[in-house]
C-alpha cells in the first residue's frame, strides 16, 4: 500500500523561530507515521525565478494526493504579511476536492489583512456550494480570466489569488482549461516571481507539464 500523501500548507517567507518550530515538528510526526510528506519551503523550487515551477511542483503533488486519497493539514497565519501563496494552495486543495486538516493557527489574537480563505478553511461544508458552482463554471467554460492587484489588501483581491487557485485545480484535472491574465492592477517587478508571471507562462503552456524536483517526497 502506498504511503498517504499529505501537503503541508503553512508559512513560507518571514516565519518566526517559534513557527518554524512548530511546522517542523509537524512535518517530523508526519514523516513518523510513513507520511509522504510535501512541505513546500523544502520540496518546492523557491529559488525559481517566475514562480511557475513551484507552483507546478505544488499543483503536482496535490493532484497525486487527490487521486490517492491524500489531505491537506494545515497551519494558517492570520498575523504578519498575508501570504497569496497560502490563499491560491487553498483554491487548488478545494478544487481538487482534498480533505483540509486544520492544524493550528498562529497570531489567533492579532490577525491581519483580509480573511475570506481562513473563514473557508473553518467552514468548508457550507461554503462548498457556492464554491463547487464556481468550480463547474471553469470547467463547463473550459477557460477563465484571472484580475490580479499587485496589492493584496482586501477581500475581493484575496479572492483573486483562491480563484486562481479553484482554476488551477480545474487545469490539473484538464489541460485544456484555458487560463488567462485578465486586468492587471500595480506594478509587477520585472526581477521578482509574481503570480501574474505563472500566469503569463500559463498561456503559453497547452498541456499540464509539472516540473517536480523528483518523487522523494
Amino acid at each position: 500500500m502506498s504511503k498517504e500523501r499529505v501537503y503541508v500548507l503553512a508559512p513560507v517567507r518571514k516565519v518566526t523561530e517559534d513557527q518554524a518550530d512548530q511546522i517542523a515538528k509537524h512535518v517530523e510526526s508526519l514523516h513518523k507515521q510513513g507520511a509522504r510528506v510535501f512541505n513546500p519551503i523544502d520540496d518546492a523550487p523557491q529559488d525559481d525565478a517566475t514562480g511557475y515551477n513551484i507552483v507546478m511542483t505544488e499543483l503536482n503533488f496535490l493532484h497525486k494526493a487527490a487521486e490517492e486519497g491524500g489531505r491537506v493539514d494545515i497551519l494558517w497565519n492570520l498575523g504578519g504579511e498575508p501570504s497569496e501563496g497560502s490563499r491560491v494552495d487553498i483554491g487548488m486543495a478545494v478544487a481538487l476536492g482534498l480533505d483540509l486538516n486544520l492544524v493550528g493557527v498562529f497570531n489567533e489574537e492579532s490577525p491581519t489583512g483580509p480573511q475570506l480563505a481562513y473563514r473557508i478553511i473553518r467552514s468548508v461544508d457550507r461554503e462548498m456550494p457556492q464554491l463547487q458552482k464556481i468550480i463547474q463554471k471553469i470547467k463547463k467554460d473550459r477557460r477563465a480570466v484571472v484580475d490580479w492587484d499587485i496589492d493584496m489588501l482586501w477581500e475581493d483581491q484575496e479572492w483573486q489569488r483562491i480563484y486562481l487557485g479553484l482554476t488551477l485545480g480545474c487545469w490539473a484535472q484538464n489541460p485544456n482549461i484555458r487560463i488567462k491574465l485578465g486586468k492587471l492592477m500595480g506594478i509587477d517587478p520585472a526581477d521578482k516571481k509574481s503570480y501574474p508571471k505563472v500566469i503569463r507562462e500559463m498561456e503559453r503552456v497547452r498541456v499540464f507539464v509539472p516540473k517536480p524536483r523528483g518523487e522523494s517526497y
